[in-house]
Order: C-alpha cells, then structure tokens, then sequence
C-alpha cells in the first residue's frame, strides 16, 4: 500500500511532519492523477492556480497547463517550493541575476513522477508547457505565499505581484467570495 495514497492524506500527513521531512512526503505520492481533476480549472493559452489546500504552515495549488503557457521568471518571496509533475510534462529554466539581466543556469524538463525543488537563495526559475498537450503541476510552499517578485519583460525590472486563485478547493473564486 502507498504510503500517500490520497489527496487527503498528503494534507494531513504534510500537516504532522516538520519541514525537513515534507519533501518524503511528496516523494511518496501515488495519488492516481483523475483524484485532481475535481481541483483542476483550465485556461486557453494559459495556466491556472487552483488552491487544494492552504495552512498556516504550507499551501498546495494545483497548476494546470494548456499547451504552451509559461510563467514570467520570478521568486517565492522566502518560501520553499517543491513542484511535483501530476500529469504532462513542464520545462524548468532556472536564473542567476547576472549585471542587468539573467544567466540560464538549468534547463530541465520534468515528466511525471517528478519532483523539483526551489527557493530564492537558488536564483529565480519560470516554468512553461512546451508541449502540445495539457499539463497539471501540484506546487507545496512550506508557507502560504501571497505575493512574489516576478520579473516585467517589458519594463526589464522585479515587480511585487499579488497572487490570486482560479479555485479553491474545486469551486471557481466567484463562487467561493460570493
């Protein structure tokens, strides 16, 4: 028997342990991929932050990817951020700031089963769906993250963005709020 067999037990078990063993925990997931789709919203072009759960000392969001969408590279204001690849396969760039701009340090693409883990003081990272089928990542901070840096192309600069859900808990925010 798995030793993390359910969406629930990951909550609960990510909820008992301390910070040093969460990653374990994610390591031994056999959460069959069809009990995330009741969290899952889907976005054309683009990804959406669906929240399964959110702690005072962790948060879990499931992301899912159409073809093609990508994130601008950007932090997670302090936070430790494991990216667990449910179903597809996402490419991970990660960044060192480097004069005026940004140096490629990895470029790893990660199919399902995957764990990636990420932190500020390792630089920056963006993730994006280069493949021409849907995606779905669970991303676990060890805290709540309400807003980040993430870098404007545009304006070449770090800009603070609050961040925002497309669900929570399987209900789209509207419903949730009204």
């Amino acid at each position: 028997m798995p030793y993390v067999p359910t969406i629930e037990k990951l909550i609960e078990d990510f909820e008992e342990v301390e910070p040093a063993k969460q990653m374990r925990l994610l390591k031994e997931m056999n959460i069959p991929k069809e009990d995330f789709e009741e969290f899952a919203s889907w976005e054309v072009g683009g990804y959406t932050r669906n929240c399964i759960a959110r702690h005072e000392n962790f948060e879990f969001i499931l992301l899912c990817w159409d073809a093609g969408a990508k994130t601008c590279i950007h932090g997670h204001d302090g936070q430790s951020c494991w990216v667990y690849q449910v179903d597809g396969s996402v490419t991970e760039k990660r960044f060192q700031p480097i004069g005026n701009g940004f140096e490629l340090i990895q470029d790893e693409t990660l199919d399902e089963g995957d764990i990636s883990f990420m932190h500020d003081r390792m630089g920056y990272h963006a993730l994006e769906n280069s493949s021409s089928e849907r995606a779905m990542t669970l991303h676990a901070y060890v805290k709540p993250i309400d807003r980040c840096k993430v870098f404007n192309e545009e304006l070449e600069q770090f800009e603070t963005v609050e961040m925002s859900y497309n669900t929570i808990k399987g209900k789209a925010v509207q419903e949730v709020k009204g």
